[in-house]
């Protein structure tokens, strides 16, 4: 449980810097969302087959605006989760006082006006993209205009918001310059989905002395038997997505090869929380599905792009 300070800091800057720390962590966050984006950019070269590397400009729009796209989903979640967080965790950083909702909307804008810039500085082609996930991510916020029946079926909020991750990896896709979509692209964007998937249900899945009144986790839902066995089933789509997309692009040992380590490491860690539920324990999945992430965007785009 995140502990606040005392008192909370009075200059907006550090209030910020606090909020980030514990909502959105750039440190990890970067890390992850720059594998994410250059994996996707670099897959998407090598479908199409060019000499070389995409440009630098290429990954630093991709990166800096996936990233924004990610910080957006936050905000919503804080604007979706404020009455909970209000009753069940005071701790938080809005329910406390450290940021206001307003503060929250006001930044989620400035970062679209900033994603705009680099888009249109770059490449007008990338326009409907961007709108495609401001769109999507419109939709999410308001629960697709049916709260109630999603909130009664975890499954359908799953499916429905997970399709928020191919669409952003279809933007940095995209960030590579192609006129026509590159055959075996629709591989890459499953694998995105079925991982986001893996992600999205990992940090969900706890043990039970972890599980907190008014949090909705998979686990708690399901049961942690099928929770687990929804997580591994995300693992094994993604990893077939992921070779499919090898295959497309000819890089199919190179990709089985290496995702098939980091697949027994996730059964193994699957085993090892079911068999050992102690408190603390719903972070090797956590830490199986990060490292999945990981290892699934450099293998299909910077290694292989390296290697073929």
């Amino acid at each position: 449980m995140i502990r606040p300070p005392m008192s909370e800091p009075r200059s907006a800057l550090v209030r910020w810097g606090t909020y980030l720390q514990e909502r959105f962590p750039l440190q990890s966050q970067g890390v992850l969302v720059a594998v994410f984006a250059g994996g996707a950019l670099c897959a998407a070269h090598l479908l199409r087959d060019v000499p070389g590397w995409p440009p630098a400009a290429a990954f630093a729009v991709a990166a800096l605006v996936v990233l924004g796209f990610f910080f957006q989903l936050r905000v919503a979640d804080e604007f979706k989760d404020a009455e909970a967080d209000r009753q069940y965790r005071p701790l938080r950083p809005v329910p406390r006082g450290l940021v206001t909702l307003r503060a929250l909307a006001a930044a989620g804008l400035g970062v679209a006006v900033v994603q705009l810039a680099l888009v249109v500085l770059f490449d007008l082609r990338l326009l409907p993209y961007l709108g495609l996930v401001w769109g999507f991510g419109a939709l999410m916020s308001v629960e697709f205009f049916a709260r109630t029946w999603l909130e009664e079926r975890p499954w359908a909020v799953l499916v429905s918001h997970g399709l928020v991750v191919p669409l952003i990896a279809l933007f940095a896709a995209a960030c590579d310059g192609w006129a026509a979509w590159p055959g075996g692209l629709g591989r890459l964007l499953a694998a995105s989905w079925f991982t986001g998937t893996v992600i999205e249900v990992g940090r969900k899945v706890r043990a039970p002395d972890d599980e907190e009144l008014g949090v909705e986790t998979y686990s708690a839902a399901w049961g942690r038997g099928r929770a687990v066995s929804v997580w591994l089933g995300a693992v094994g789509l993604a990893c077939g997505a992921a070779v499919g997309f090898g295959a497309a692009a000819g890089t199919v040992g190179l990709v089985a090869g290496a995702l098939a380590p980091v697949l027994l490491l996730c059964v193994g860690a699957a085993v090892q929380f079911l068999r050992r539920p102690v408190a603390g324990a719903g972070r090797w999945i956590e830490g199986a599905a990060a490292l999945w992430t990981l290892a699934l965007y450099v293998v299909v785009g910077p290694l292989a792009l390296l290697l073929r």
